[in-house]
């Protein structure tokens, strides 16, 4: 039986937000959030500083926008 599951994404970009700490989206690695976005040229300059630009364009699915797509900001 072939396992269907999808493999967990490699970059996370949670909900937009506001508050104390500033106003964006907050980029999640792995499992460890490493920065706050407040634009979708933010979240592609993360990627190609951690040399993930190459696999977004191989496989986009690899990035989960989470409450909105890369249009959706505070």
């Amino acid at each position: 039986m072939a396992d269907t599951t999808a493999p967990e994404p490699i970059v996370v970009v949670l909900p937009p937000e506001t508050g104390s700490a500033g106003t964006g989206r907050r980029v999640q690695l792995g499992h460890h959030v490493v920065a706050l976005a407040e634009s979708r040229d933010d979240v592609y300059r993360l990627l190609d500083m951690a040399g993930l630009t190459e696999w977004v364009e191989l496989d986009p699915t690899i990035i989960e926008w989470r409450l909105g797509g890369p249009d959706v900001w505070p």
